[in-house]
C-alpha cells in the first residue's frame, strides 16, 4: 500500500488518486484545471466542475493514477456506467486499509477495457502512429501506439497511449517521470 494514495468525493463519485501510478502526462490539469490543479493543496477540488466533466478529464488520463467509483452504484450517470476508468472497489482494502468497524464501499460492475498494441506490429506501421516529443528540461513524451518493454522484454503497462519518461534520472518511479526534475533543477 502506498500511504500517498488519496480519495476525493463530490457525493456522486469518489475519485481515487494513486500517485505511484502517475506518469505526469498532464492530461488531467490541461483538460480541467479548475478541478486538477497541482499548484494547490489539495490538488483535486471536485467542486470546480460537474461530475460529467470530471469523469471526462479522468478518462483522458493515460495511466491508472486517476480512477473513480460511484458512491451509489445503483445510480450512475447515463452513458458513463461502464467507463474504462471505473475503479474496482474490491481493491479499496489494498489501497486504503480500514478498521473492521468500517465497511468497504459497494462493488461496481465496471470492467476495465484495455487497448494493447501487439508486439508483432511492424515497425513502419507503429512509427506512423507514434509521436515522440522532446523538450529541454522536460520528460520525453511518447504518444500513440507503442509498446514499452522492461529489461526482460515484458510489456510495461501495455494499455498506455501516452507516457512521460524520466530524462533527469531523479524519478522514484523509473522509467516514468514523477516531476523530480523540477526540484533537481534539470534544464537539459
Amino acid at each position: 500500500m502506498n500511504s500517498r494514495n488519496r480519495t476525493y468525493s463530490n457525493g456522486t463519485i469518489t475519485v481515487v488518486w494513486q500517485p505511484a501510478e502517475c506518469i505526469h502526462a498532464g492530461e488531467c490539469f490541461t483538460t480541467l484545471r479548475k478541478v486538477f490543479d497541482p499548484s494547490k493543496r489539495p490538488w483535486v477540488q471536485l467542486d470546480g466542475a460537474s461530475t460529467e466533466e470530471i469523469i471526462g478529464a479522468i478518462e483522458m488520463c493515460p495511466s491508472r493514477a486517476l480512477t473513480f467509483y460511484w458512491n451509489d452504484p445503483q445510480h450512475p450517470i447515463p452513458g458513463k456506467e461502464h467507463s474504462p476508468k471505473l475503479f474496482d472497489t474490491t481493491q479499496l482494502a489494498r489501497l486504503f486499509p480500514q478498521s473492521e468497524s468500517e465497511s468497504p464501499a459497494a462493488v461496481t460492475d465496471g470492467a476495465e477495457t484495455l487497448s494493447t498494441t501487439s508486439v508483432s506490429d511492424t515497425a513502419a506501421a507503429q512509427a506512423a502512429k507514434t509521436r515522440i516529443v522532446y523538450r529541454p528540461g522536460c520528460p520525453l513524451v511518447i504518444e500513440g501506439e507503442f509498446t514499452l518493454m522492461d529489461e526482460n522484454g515484458a510489456p510495461i503497462h501495455p494499455q498506455m497511449k501516452m507516457v512521460s519518461l524520466c530524462r533527469c534520472g531523479h524519478s522514484d518511479n523509473q522509467p516514468f517521470c514523477d516531476g523530480a526534475h523540477f526540484k533537481a533543477g534539470f534544464r537539459r
